[in-house]
Formats: C-alpha cells, sequence, structure tokens
C-alpha cells in the first residue's frame, strides 16, 4: 500500500560535509522517521528486528542482514526490538569512482545495483544475510573502520576508505556464496554487465550478451529489462555515452576522437545520442564542464 507519508530529507551536506562517507553505529536504534536522502548507504544488522519500510513494501529485519538502500527511495525503521546496526553512509559521486576499480568484482552489481531494483519484485528474498562466522569476520572489520574514521591519527582517512573498500571486496564474496531465490538469475545478468564494462568500446550483439548469460535472447532481453529498467542495448550505449562524457572533459578529446574511443562509429548518431542523454551537444557539454 502507497504510503501518503511526506518524507523527512537529509543532506550529505548535513551529515557528513567534510568526508566521502560516514560511520554511524546505532547499538540501540530508535525508530526512524520516514525519509530519503542524496547519498547511498550500507546497513549491517548486528542484532534485534525491526522492519523497514519503504513507500509500498515492509520488509523483516534479523541479524545477519546486509542490503543497500539508494536515498533516492523514501524509507524508514519501525517495529524496533533492541536493533543494533552499524550503517555505512556514503557519497555517490565518490562511490561512482570506486566502481572502476570494483567493476570486474563478482557480486558487486548485484548487491549495489540489482538486487535493490529487484527487490520490490522478489519481496526481499534475495538479500544478503551472513552467516555466524560471516558476522564474526565483517563485525571484525566494521570495528576496525568505526576506529580508524573516528580517530585523528596521520592518514586516517585513508585507511578507512581502505577498510571500507575491504568490506565491500568480503559482502561481495559473501553474496556469492548466498542461496537463496533469484541469486542465479542476478548472478547471470551481472556476468553479462560485467562483459558489457570490459568491453563496450567493440562491437557488442544482443546474441553474445545473451550467450555470457547462459540465456536465449527474447528471455535474455525480458530479464535484463525487469532487473536494471533498460532493455541491454540501451544499458550498453549509456556505457558508451557516460565514456564519452569522460573523455571530453577528463582527456580533452575532440569530439570525433571521444565518440570512436567510447564505441560509436558514427559521429552523427553520437550527437543525436549524446543530446538526448545530456540536453546539449558533446562540444558545448566539454566547454561548460572544462570552465567550471
Amino acid at each position: 500500500m502507497k504510503r501518503k507519508l511526506k518524507p523527512v530529507i537529509f543532506s550529505k551536506k548535513t551529515l557528513f560535509p567534510n568526508s566521502d562517507f560516514r560511520v554511524v553505529e546505532e547499538k540501540e536504534q530508535p525508530v526512524v522517521a520516514f525519509h530519503k536522502h542524496n547519498f547511498g548507504e550500507l546497513v549491517f544488522i548486528i542484532s534485534g528486528t525491526g522492519v523497514h519500510i519503504t513507500e509500498e513494501e515492509e520488509y523483516p529485519l534479523k541479524r545477519g542482514d546486509v542490503f543497500v538502500i539508494d536515498g533516492e527511495q523514501a524509507h524508514g525503521f519501525t517495529k524496533l526490538k533492541n536493533l543494533h546496526l552499524v550503517n555505512i553512509i556514503y557519497c555517490h559521486d565518490k562511490f561512482n569512482a570506486l566502481r572502476e576499480e570494483f567493476k570486474g568484482l563478482p557480486g558487486f552489481n548485484v548487491l549495489f545495483d540489482l538486487e535493490p531494483v529487484l527487490r520490490k519484485s522478489h519481496d526481499f528474498k534475495s538479500k544478503l544475510r551472513l552467516n555466524p562466522n560471516q558476522m564474526s569476520e565483517i563485525i571484525v572489520l566494521l570495528k576496525l573502520l568505526n576506529k580508524e574514521y573516528n580517530n585523528k591519527l596521520p592518514w586516517n582517512k585513508m585507511a578507512a576508505e581502505s577498510i571500507f573498500k575491504m568490506i565491500i571486496i568480503q559482502v561481495c564474496r559473501d553474496y556469492c556464496h548466498l542461496d537463496a531465490p533469484k541469486t542465479d538469475i542476478l548472478f547471470k545478468i551481472e556476468k553479462s554487465l560485467n562483459y558489457m564494462k570490459h568491453n563496450f568500446v567493440k562491437p557488442i550483439t544482443l546474441g553474445r550478451l545473451a550467450k555470457e548469460a547462459d540465456m536465449t535472447i527474447p528471455v535474455y532481453r525480458r530479464i535484463f529489462k525487469e532487473i536494471t529498467g533498460l532493455p541491454p542495448i540501451n544499458f550498453l550505449l549509456k556505457l558508451r555515452i557516460a565514456e564519452a562524457a569522460r573523455l571530453l572533459v577528463e582527456e580533452n578529446l575532440r569530439v570525433n576522437e571521444a565518440a570512436t574511443q567510447a564505441g560509436f562509429n558514427n559521429q552523427s548518431y553520437f550527437v543525436r545520442t549524446f543530446k538526448k542523454a545530456f540536453g546539449t551537444t558533446p562540444k558545448v557539454y566539454a566547454k561548460g564542464k572544462i570552465v567550471e
């Protein structure tokens, strides 16, 4: 049932203005007002129980649950009973930069991109729930992260970021061993996503992507759109356009050079596609970003 509550808005500028992420530990989590924000969250349930609410659904929480919250989705916590959680909140811009490092990591796309989108349709059944041994390992890392984040020693931010990366790697490894409904489909789609991300500058056919996912083309096309919200070819175009935008600004390439290096072999088509994505031409976009 759609909630009619107007969410409270939290911002990075208010909660962690001078950092790319923040560690919040609530040993007795209070009821949190329905809210949304312009940053992401990686949530670890250490003990206790509660209910995570969104605009349309409610999901029970218990020890071992690990899940990602996209800040654009309004949510809150209620029906809490001794709920102890650790929440890593992170800046989207910084996290997007980390994606390049983790683009081949099995489980990364599933945990941070695919499962949150598919959550509503499969009733949160594919969320990661750590077993006792996995929980023990992750709690050690979370304590170390909290310690480094809050101390004033030299290079503490660099140390905290390194531990954050270790936590991401660990939970992605744990996700790969998860035995839950739909996870096999998520990992098949992730395999095709990783193939796209490593080869998008080359010619890629729908048949090759379906083969990577071990599916027929019609099934692959349908499931890919259901999970990502985009047809496979549109997702591929999105990757190419993003790379072209980066090349225009960071490498200062000419429009035709950026188009070619991003996988476009027709400059007119590239300009039309770019303008549709950014609302302006590649040349104007590059000038504006460089001036900024």
